[in-house]
């Protein structure tokens, strides 16, 4: 039995409607684990682009053909709407605690950089999530809030 991309996105949903017992997850609070799992989402799913400000014709053109939709259609599928990004208020401050983190003498700009990235949280690979990129993994129906 072959699951829809949307029952998968409400099944993820529901999964956090209670998150406030939740611990954050790993990634939120190690860079290096962060990482890791961003690379692995670069390498084998096509996390990207790179810099989502420029044309990055090849990259769009590959998703475009994967998905089998036209560009401009392949271009509105973004993390930010993919039911695995995760910005729920909890989620936030995960992320925002694990970038604050040893940094108490200096001013803290970790809100900042997350509402400049549009960051969140990837269910489905568990890394902090730029909002304007998107993987081969994309899946309608989100963000969960």
């Amino acid at each position: 039995m072959k699951i829809s991309k949307k029952e998968i996105g409400a099944s993820i949903k529901r999964s956090y409607k209670n998150s406030a017992t939740k611990a954050c997850p790993l990634a939120t609070q190690d860079v290096h684990v962060n990482l890791a799992n961003r690379n692995h989402a670069i390498e084998d799913y096509g996390y990207g682009p790179l810099n989502p400000k420029e044309p990055s014709t090849e990259f769009w053109n590959k998703k475009s053909k994967m998905w089998a939709v036209p560009v401009a259609e392949a271009k509105k599928s973004r993390c930010s709407n993919c039911a695995a990004f995760v910005k729920t208020k909890q989620m936030i401050d995960c992320i925002s605690k694990g970038m604050e983190a040893g940094d108490k003498p200096h001013k803290d700009y970790s809100m900042d950089v997350i509402a400049a990235a549009n960051l969140g949280y990837c269910e489905l690979f568990h890394f902090k999530c730029a909002g304007s990129r998107t993987c081969d993994a994309w899946i309608v129906g989100g963000p969960i809030t």
